[in-house]
């Protein structure tokens, strides 16, 4: 691991308290993580086990309840709302299961929404240029409703990946697919992982999609192991 890694957790906890219950669900148990810039982690584990709650940390879309979580230098534990909303848009790029795509809109105009916020310079060539790479120029003027679900997701990771994020997080990308789309978007994201130098981290269920990872970790009983790839 490199001595300044771009994402990095330590003894991080997360404990939600249940009405009526004395003792609170303590999901992550002095967890620590470190990824560097441009590699990519698959996280696996049985439903429940907390990779979403793990994510949405990373993301800062949720706090741990201790624990520190560092991200390209910044400590987000001491960062105000605004300031995590700004780093959420300029550093971490988010894929979900469900594309969450405007139905009103094309193409162009989803990947395009995230700028909105940065007003990112050539934001729209970028746009062109990463929607050419993913197979999806014939696309730009369709609206969600008129592509297939592997296209959706596809148009997901280049929304996700349009103002160049240092890290890409991604939580079962590619639940909803069929086996073929499924297997497209694992080796299309493996290879945007690896030409946008974008660390990519994968919750999934799919051993096809983690062994293609740089890593793979884990989470059992609140902590991360590391397991041999499959690669």
């Amino acid at each position: 691991m490199s001595p300044n890694p771009l994402l990095e957790l330590t003894d991080i906890y997360k404990r939600y308290d249940s009405p009526g219950i004395a003792s609170a669900t303590e999901v992550l148990k002095g967890l620590s993580l470190q990824v560097d810039a441009a590699e990519s982690v698959a996280i696996v584990g049985p439903s429940g086990s907390g990779k979403s709650t793990l994510l949405n940390i990373i993301g800062s879309l949720d706090k741990p309840t201790s624990g520190r979580v560092m991200l390209n230098g910044q400590d987000l534990s001491q960062q105000d709302e605004k300031s995590l909303a700004a780093i959420r848009s300029r550093q971490i790029g988010f894929v979900f299961q469900l594309h969450h795509l405007l139905p009103q809109c094309t193409v162009l105009e989803n990947v395009l929404v995230p700028t909105l916020v940065t007003d990112r310079d050539g934001a729209a060539e970028r746009a062109q240029r990463l929607l050419e790479r993913v197979g999806l120029t014939g696309r730009v003027s369709y609206r969600p409703g008129q592509l297939s679900g592997g296209e959706r997701q596809r148009v997901a990771v280049v929304r996700a990946l349009i103002n160049a994020p240092k890290l890409l997080l991604a939580d079962e990308p590619t639940g909803s697919l069929d086996q073929a789309a499924s297997d497209n978007l694992a080796e299309l994201m493996v290879e945007l992982n690896r030409e946008e130098g974008t660390a990519l981290i994968v919750v999934t269920h799919s051993t096809d999609l983690a062994g293609r990872m740089d890593r793979m970790l884990e989470l059992t009983d609140g902590v991360l192991v590391e397991k041999d790839s499959l690669k």
